[in-house]
């Protein structure tokens, strides 16, 4: 070839590879392109025993997902520290803005999740989160969606079941301030009592991670209900129940959350609760078909019985990548595919078909401790 082909042979050639490399990628998802999962997690404080079962959840679905699609899934867990609002801001701050993720689950705690959810509606983020239940998070935002059922069922069942099935008709309350789903439900509950006709004779707070519960208590002697409704976390439901016992009483308590059912509360005051303590769950049957296989793959992977939350963070985090996939990745697309999927989707946790403002409408069960263990509760 002459030096005068050559050259401009050359120059075509090095422009013609400049295109293919310097051409921007269609939108379009290829096996190559990476979806990035944000998640708020408690990996640390009072909570992290408890709530374990969330990162684990998503763990779960993108192994599944990974052998389903075939893509490249990220996960990026960030601490909130036990539903600490402020670590919740600088979590999801970071994801959006640095990690840039597709979409997040979360957060935990109704508080948490609230002070996270104008971040991401403002950027237009969708945050699924598989454990907030206070009915604020209904309205938080078009790109706020939750697979766990709001407090307002939860509270209504309860009362019910309290003045209906169990023909109690006397209720004390002790609520934790700090938690706004507690303070919510624990309301939705007192209103409902007084509807059906009951009385509500005591309604005392205490701060997060209270343990000095003898001044209350001794408030109830005095009341005497014939219910205690707590709306409590661990630490404190522990102690509430210790002194319970000390103090020679035996008035039933009752839960409109399942943050009591937990090893260590069966280890420390098991024997004490047994036949004193109904809570309600939500979601599906232990013995549903979905539950049990996902059970098994819990089991099989860290070799103990599957916690709590794990069946609806499983759940978001398919509904999160389903919609991805499915999008043309922009975030309103997202939005809208995350719809069209969830009507589809057969949820591990019960029903996972989002309504207009993101929330999903599941089975409330309740349960009990029997012979050391939590049971179903037969109604």
């Amino acid at each position: 070839m002459s030096k005068k082909l050559w050259i401009p042979t050359l120059i075509i050639a090095v422009i013609i590879v400049g295109l293919v490399i310097f051409v921007p990628r269609s939108k379009n998802l290829t096996d190559k392109e990476i979806i990035k999962i944000g998640v708020l997690a408690d990996l640390s404080g009072d909570y992290s025993n408890l709530f374990k079962g969330a990162p684990r959840g998503v763990e779960l679905a993108v192994e599944n997902l990974r052998k389903e699609t075939g893509k490249n899934i990220v996960v990026i867990i960030e601490d909130q520290k036990s539903c600490d609002t402020k670590e919740v801001i600088s979590a999801i701050n970071k994801l959006i803005n640095i990690d840039q993720v597709d979409f997040v689950v979360g957060g935990t705690c109704s508080n948490t999740t609230l002070a996270a959810a104008p971040i991401a509606e403002s950027s237009k983020t969708i945050m699924i989160s598989a454990m907030s239940s206070a009915p604020s998070i209904t309205k938080a935002g078009d790109y706020i969606f939750r697979t766990y059922i709001s407090d307002t069922a939860r509270g209504t069942k309860l009362a019910k079941l309290i003045f209906e099935k169990l023909n109690k008709k006397k209720l004390a309350l002790i609520t934790d301030i700090s938690n706004d789903g507690y303070v919510e439900t624990q309301n939705t509950l007192k209103e409902t009592f007084k509807d059906l006709g009951g009385e509500i004779v005591l309604d005392e707070t205490t701060d997060r991670g209270g343990v000095d519960f003898k001044t209350i208590l001794s408030k109830v002697k005095e009341t005497n209900p014939d219910v205690i409704s707590v709306g409590l976390g661990l630490t404190s439901g522990i102690a509430l129940f210790k002194q319970k016992e000390e103090m020679g009483l035996e008035t039933l308590v009752v839960s409109p959350f399942e943050t009591l059912e937990d090893s260590n509360f069966l280890k420390i005051v098991g024997q004490i609760a047994e036949g004193s303590l109904i809570y309600v769950m939500p979601g599906n049957p232990p013995e549903s078909p979905l539950y049990q296989e996902l059970q098994n793959e819990y089991q099989t992977k860290y070799n103990e019985a599957i916690a709590q939350y794990v069946a609806e963070s499983y759940d978001a985090t398919m509904l999160g990548v389903k919609a991805v996939l499915k999008s043309n990745r922009t975030k309103e697309d997202i939005k809208d595919k995350l719809y069209s999927v969830s009507k589809d989707y057969r949820g591990v946790s019960g029903n996972t078909v989002f309504d207009v403002n993101g929330d999903v409408t599941k089975e409330v069960l309740f349960k009990t401790i029997k012979n050391g263990q939590f049971v179903r509760y037969e109604e």
